[in-house]
């Protein structure tokens, strides 16, 4: 998720400014509507998400939506990895808090390290959502949803509702259900690299197996 970078958080205010999130109110204020909507054809659903007062944060086609309200409680997996999204469009961290487990090992693989808990988590999608344009949406092309346990995401960034260049990615949500509630243990971000070396990956391959074959003793240090 994390490996576009566009934009500077700048130091002036407006009305229209993204209100800050503090890590030490972790209670939940959800969305007051959440509209999901379905492009015909190509699978790729899109969020229309509007804030407490009303105002249009996402839209994107003149698509038949449904109106949407989940619960924690009785939310399926999918539902969970969806409102997550919802949360990180919105630029509402408050609206995810509960989605993700205290102990969630979080993966984007453009960093060296997970993150490890829900605090942690939370500290690197905040610096992630003030790092770029609110106009940079995530959408969803494709989500797998009948397992209760384990989602898979494809999905691709917008600019403005137009496709962003190199930001296809893909995911992985393990989730569980902690005091009657089902949230994301464990997740893994893969995304589209900027360049793209074709045949000469599978050279690169090649000649690490050969070297590991000649030197074993070299793959204890990965």
């Amino acid at each position: 998720m994390a490996s576009v970078m566009i934009s500077f958080r700048t130091t002036t205010t407006s009305k229209n400014s993204i209100p800050p999130f503090s890590l030490t109110s972790l209670s939940s204020s959800p969305c007051s509507n959440v509209i999901i909507g379905r492009r015909n054809n190509n699978h790729t659903d899109r969020f229309t998400l509007r804030n407490s007062n009303n105002r249009l944060l996402s839209s994107k086609h003149e698509a038949t939506s449904t109106s949407a309200s989940y619960s924690l409680d009785s939310a399926s997996a999918s539902d969970v990895v969806r409102s997550f999204y919802d949360g990180i469009n919105s630029r509402n961290l408050s609206t995810v808090v509960d989605l993700i487990a205290d102990d969630c090992v979080y993966e984007d693989l453009v960093f060296p390290q997970p993150f490890v808990g829900r605090k942690a988590i939370l500290e690197f999608f905040e610096k992630f959502i003030y790092t770029i344009s609110q106009d940079l949406q995530f959408a969803i092309d494709d989500i797998s949803g009948e397992d209760t346990s384990a989602v898979g995401v494809t999905w691709h960034l917008e600019w403005k509702g137009k496709p962003f260049p190199f930001s296809k990615g893909c995911s992985f949500y393990r989730l569980k259900v902690v005091d009657g509630r089902r949230q994301i243990i464990y997740g893994r971000d893969i995304v589209e690299p900027a360049v793209k070396p074709g045949d000469f990956a599978l050279v690169a391959i090649r000649s690490v197996t050969w070297l590991l074959q000649q030197f074993p003793q070299l793959a204890e240090r990965f």
